[in-house]
């Protein structure tokens, strides 16, 4: 749900408000995103706590192409490709837990258009990874077992293979063996396949 500060721009007097022009990234784009804190004290992630903006830079002003309300722990950026598009989509992070798991929001840029897609969803995804010869997101989760599940990108929402591999920490190649046979199980049945 957009704040409406969001969908008119920057009119609340944000502080703590992170810019980043992104010439290097999407070169000839004109774009730059701004995280700004909207609550520093609110830690409830059913509820936003940062406003996330990507503009365009159009007739010497910026002009928001996406405004969202986010939670997000920390204000880090990255940038990877999640759709196999060669363009570089836009990951702010979510989480973190105590165990450096990390969590994300995605959103696909689509530098043609000009617009970006939120994929519903992926802040459950910790640790993601782009595997683009399988079109499939996949991560490795330490918590009490170290685990491994495998997800695509349907439309603007994650789907869940349903399958899990574990890391039993020895050295004997099984979770090798069960990670190729986990991508064959997904290939196989094609339940991955957009």
């Amino acid at each position: 749900m957009l704040n409406s500060a969001a969908q008119k721009g920057y009119s609340l007097p944000l502080h703590n408000t992170t810019s980043i022009y992104c010439d290097s990234i999407y070169p000839n784009k004109n774009y730059r995103i701004d995280l700004a804190v909207i609550d520093s004290t609110h830690k409830d992630e059913n509820t936003s706590n940062t406003l996330f903006i990507v503009s365009r830079l159009s007739g010497g002003r910026y002009i928001p192409i996406l405004s969202d309300s986010v939670f997000s722990t920390t204000g880090v950026l990255e940038f990877a490709d999640f759709n196999n598009d060669k363009i570089p989509d836009i990951l702010v992070q979510y989480s973190s837990d105590v165990r450096s798991n990390q969590a994300y929001h995605l959103y696909l840029v689509d530098t043609a258009q000009n617009k970006l897609k939120k994929i519903k969803g992926f802040e459950a995804i910790k640790n993601p990874t782009y595997l683009p010869q399988y079109n499939l997101v996949t991560n490795y989760v330490m918590s009490g077992q170290i685990w491994t599940s495998f997800y695509t990108i349907k439309d603007d929402t994650v789907k869940d293979s349903g399958i899990v591999i574990y890391d039993n920490q020895k050295d004997d190649g099984s979770y090798d063996r069960d990670y190729r046979k986990a991508l064959q199980s997904i290939l196989r049945k094609g339940s991955m396949s957009r």
